[in-house]
């Protein structure tokens, strides 16, 4: 559908999915038990994204950020480690 779309980094490691569930989905995957490395990706890639002209998200004071998905409401961060 419009207004859709993914990106995936060279190495396969972070995706990027536009119009999602929610808003915006980025994925940062990594092997081993390291998940400061893989935040720290994950905070680059943000970053980047919410520095370009145009992109703004739905925020609250009280809620976060808001999502489509009441589980997701404040960071809507989730972390695992395989």
């Amino acid at each position: 559908p419009y207004g859709r779309g993914c990106w995936q980094s060279d190495d396969k490691q972070c995706i990027v999915w536009f119009g999602e569930e929610d808003q915006l989905r980025i994925m940062c995957m990594k092997r081993g038990t390291k998940l400061n490395e893989v935040f720290d990706r994950l905070k680059k890639m943000l970053d980047t994204i919410e520095s370009i002209d145009g992109i703004d998200f739905a925020t609250s004071l009280k809620y976060g950020y808001v999502t489509s998905c009441p589980s997701n409401l404040g960071t809507g961060m989730r972390a695992s480690v395989h």
